[in-house]
């Protein structure tokens, strides 16, 4: 049992480790595009490189859930993020955009490797606060999503296109150390390695949780999709790379502004509100899309989107943390993210699938990424929450 005043500074310790790991991982992502250009990639193909990532990250976690609650939280986190160190500094040495596909799926696989053991491990350090803790975890990653691709874009300049790799295996060496050192964990007799599909029935067994992650799934779906609508929206508007940037940076920093405020406050109003909020505010953005017409208002909107989807987002972690029985919480916690992550195939594949039948303008996809946050908006109304 770990003291409560530990647990307070291991959660600060954590969010710590959290940014400079995911900083590490942010450095190559406005790279790796230009990377694969380089390398013969045609547009199909860069798409492909970029979405290999996306895919496996969705596909495994499950599976590697299971195994963080065999082998033991810090050590699955370490060994994920070493393995996607690993596959980032080989991306110097990939002489075809083919070999780098094959490294960025490699890479997605050792992030789901990670994650699932870092949820679990951030539930375990939260004690009764699970809010609050969430929060952090998830501030810690939205400064790393607002910091990461500027600087990994500025060394790339002023450097080398393959220096950020560079980096990013150095920063992913030192969260690594952090994670090992002073980020402690419950230590408990090694359990029996259990099959990852037993978590599946366990959720399906668990109707609660299922609803939790068509929430979270709401997110992820406007989420993906978004970056995929919003750079080409606003070429169509007649605006440059500049302004595409800008109105990530916006979404990123509101979310990340959010994410601590909405886990303390869920701890005393409840998830429920919080929620409900959130969802309100990311349909209400995802419909105003379709007359967005300027940069300001694409850029507003972004900003309340963000707002948002920091709230659903949360509170869809924070509500699994509070369902999750103690046994097996890694397995289960990859289990109800790799449901909650269909969204991010989901939600671009769908609407390039309805824009290619329908051949209806652009900004129409923006009222198709809204049905999901109206499903979950009448499944938030319905849900009880527990006290």
């Amino acid at each position: 049992m770990i003291a409560r005043g530990k647990l307070s500074f291991a959660i600060y310790l954590l969010g710590l480790a959290t940014f400079i790991t995911f900083l590490s991982a942010k450095l190559i992502t406005p790279v790796v595009p230009v990377l694969a250009e380089k390398l013969g990639g045609e547009d199909l193909n860069i798409v492909t490189v970029s979405g290999a990532y996306l895919v496996l990250l969705a596909l495994f976690q499950i599976f590697t859930g299971a195994f963080a609650d065999w082998y033991g939280k810090r050590r699955t986190i370490a060994l994920g993020a070493f393995l996607a160190a690993l596959s980032s500094i080989l991306c110097v040495l990939a002489w075809s955009w083919e070999q780098l596909l094959v490294l960025r799926a490699f890479s997605g696989l050792a992030d789901a490797i990670a994650g699932p053991a870092l949820l679990a491990l951030v539930a375990e350090l939260s004690g009764k606060r699970k809010g609050r803790a969430m929060g952090i975890f998830r501030s810690s990653q939205g400064l790393a999503f607002i910091i990461g691709p500027i600087l990994g874009g500025s060394i790339a300049h002023f450097f080398s296109i393959y220096a950020p790799f560079f980096v990013d295996f150095g920063l992913t060496i030192l969260g690594i150390s952090i994670f090992l050192i002073f980020v402690p964990e419950e230590r408990r007799k090694r359990k029996e390695f259990v099959f990852p599909l037993e978590a599946f029935k366990s959720i399906k067994q668990n109707l609660a949780l299922i609803k939790i992650a068509c929430l979270g799934f709401s997110e992820t779906f406007a989420f993906a999709a978004l970056s995929s609508l919003i750079p080409a929206f606003a070429i169509d508007l007649g605006m440059a790379e500049m302004e595409i940037a800008t109105f990530f940076t916006i979404e990123a920093v509101f979310f990340t502004l959010t994410s601590l405020i909405v886990g303390v406050l869920s701890d005393k109003i409840g998830r429920k509100p919080i929620m409900i909020i959130g969802l309100t505010c990311q349909l209400i953005t995802l419909i105003a899309f379709f007359f967005a017409e300027n940069f300001w208002q694409i850029l507003l909107l972004m900003a309340f989107y963000g707002f948002g989807s920091s709230s659903v987002y949360v509170m869809s972690s924070t509500m699994a943390a509070d369902m999750l029985p103690e046994k097996n919480k890694a397995m289960l916690f990859g289990a109800f993210d790799a449901l909650m992550d269909l969204g991010l195939i989901a939600g671009p594949s769908i609407c390039l699938v309805f824009l290619s039948i329908s051949r209806l303008p652009l900004n129409y996809s923006f009222l198709l990424t809204a049905i999901p946050s109206i499903i979950a908006l009448k499944i938030i109304f319905q849900h009880k929450e527990r006290k």
